[in-house]
């Protein structure tokens, strides 16, 4: 399995010749990120939340015209996508739902994203686990904790503190799921006042391997 970060929560997943977007969000596409034209046919596309920074619907809407990936996605993600793009077959994802694609699995888990600054509803937010046969890989979203059902080689972990856990819960949420690999996110964004610097620091010891990522950068798992 290897994965590219890009943006400040999206993966690019290359696992059995299949290419999986996860999280597609704005900031993956803004004027320093990437370009439809320069991604490879995607096969599947998973979200785990309607923001935007995890779910672009323009630039989505380009990749389905251009590769018509299978989709799935929280509810809410499913009802936009429909309602923009109604020829397109969008599957819901749900808490404990498993879904098969060839020899890619996707299974849905609840996640628990925090208060939002302005006061509204938080969306309710679906973890994503993407398992290829040899290696899983786990991103919770947005989210305030690990779900615990879930055991994977590798966790997307997001560590600013607004909206998700900040780096100290991070570490205590790894510890307790034990996986080989660690990748933080949401981070990388200027509103968003920590060190992923600090982060990596407070791992040490831990025997979890932390792989700080840059925007476009990727790891062979």
């Amino acid at each position: 399995m290897k994965l590219t970060k890009h943006g400040q929560s999206c993966f690019l997943i290359e696992a059995n010749s299949q290419k999986i977007l996860v999280d597609p969000g704005s900031f993956m596409f803004h004027e320093e990120g990437i370009k439809i034209h320069d991604l490879p046919k995607i096969d599947i596309i998973a979200v785990s939340h309607e923001h935007f920074d995890h779910f672009d619907v323009e630039k989505i809407g380009e990749i389905i015209e251009r590769d018509n990936p299978q989709i799935v996605g929280a509810i809410p993600v499913v009802q936009q996508l429909n309602e923009k793009y109604p020829s397109t077959q969008v599957k819901p994802l749900l808490d404990g739902q498993e879904f098969d694609f060839g020899d890619i699995k996707i299974k849905g888990f609840h996640s628990k994203h925090g208060p939002l600054p302005t006061g509204k509803p938080a969306p309710e937010v679906m973890g994503i686990v993407i398992e290829d046969g040899d290696t899983s890989f786990y991103t919770p979203g947005d989210s305030l904790y690990l779900n615990r059902q879930t055991k994977a080689d590798v966790i997307a972990v997001p560590i600013c503190g607004r909206v998700v856990m900040n780096i100290e819960t991070a570490k205590k949420e790894l510890l307790e799921m034990k996986p080989k690999v660690a990748i933080p996110i949401h981070y990388d964004n200027p509103v968003f006042p920590v060190r992923v610097e600090d982060f990596a620091s407070i791992m040490k010891g831990t025997n979890i391997k932390i792989a700080v990522l840059k925007w476009g950068e990727g790891i062979e798992i």
